[in-house]
């Protein structure tokens, strides 16, 4: 298995495929015979301080609890917040203040983000999220409408593929650009 850098949703290079070249160049080098059978991607939740949340969804929701923005490493973090969890619900143990969803937004990376969604809001492009109306931009690695501001991705004819938009879009050219 080999894994490519890491980008923000729709930060990826313009080129399709650009990402993997490198980590497939590594991978032919080290395994001449090797042939590649899957290619996929992921897009993952990624927390303003980077730390997963982990924890009780809110005060105001004492029996819903979250785990997610766990940054790349899924496979391991998702047993600490197993874990984490578990103690909550079973064991009343309090949250761990490190991962507790309702901790501090206020982070330098808000800011920037603030001023690059209203930039995508004031942007005169087509399609718009159906979140909350950012531009689009069309991902030809995925085949996909990605939103830059809150992680929406949709497929070609505008259905919903990830959250937090619930509902599609219509898609203004009758074809996305190649």
């Amino acid at each position: 298995m080999c894994t490519p850098a890491a980008h923000r949703g729709s930060k990826a290079p313009k080129r399709s495929g650009a990402r993997r070249r490198p980590c497939a160049r590594s991978a032919q080098r080290l395994f001449p015979e090797a042939k590649a059978r899957f290619v996929w991607a992921a897009q993952d939740c990624t927390p303003l301080d980077g730390v997963p949340y982990i924890g009780r969804y809110s005060r105001w929701t004492p029996d819903l609890f979250v785990a997610t923005g766990f940054n790349e490493w899924g496979m391991t973090t998702s047993m600490l917040a197993a874990e984490l969890l578990t103690a909550q619900v079973l064991h009343d143990v309090p949250e761990d203040p490190v991962f507790t969803p309702q901790r501090s937004m206020l982070h330098p990376q808000l800011f920037l983000n603030l001023l690059e969604t209203a930039g995508h809001l004031l942007l005169p492009t087509a399609p718009r999220c159906a979140h909350l109306g950012c531009a689009l931009i069309w991902n030809k690695s995925e085949h996909s409408w990605d939103c830059a501001c809150h992680g929406s991705r949709f497929s070609a004819d505008g259905a919903p593929l990830e959250n937090p938009a619930m509902h599609g879009i219509t898609p203004r050219r009758a074809e996305p650009p190649r």
